[in-house]
């Protein structure tokens, strides 16, 4: 979230995209106005019929922008296949097959 959008009374979601700490938007009406209103009915349907376990989940996947949520979806396919390049453990030890 760009430091020119964001409220500072609102929540936020801090993480890292990238290896770069980011700032996602916090609630479910922040992360839908920050969306294109070409996506906003998918993200309305999406998040009304999640069972409320998912909802959180959901809602972060949302609120990732667009081109990272494409780069980590295209992560996690090349990883599926069996490439585990970069992948490492929670020691930052490489994962091996």
């Amino acid at each position: 979230m760009t430091d020119e959008l964001r409220d500072p009374d609102r929540p936020t979601i801090t993480t890292t995209v990238d290896g770069e700490p980011a700032e996602l938007p916090g609630t479910l009406n922040d992360i839908r106005a920050a969306l294109p209103e070409h996506r906003r009915a998918d993200f309305d349907r999406e998040i009304g019929n999640a069972p409320l376990r998912q909802v959180a989940a959901l809602a972060v996947y949302w609120a990732i922008p667009p081109d990272e949520r494409a780069r980590v979806e295209a992560d996690a396919d090349r990883i599926r296949s069996g490439d585990l390049t970069g992948v490492v453990d929670v020691h930052g030890n490489p994962v091996q097959p």
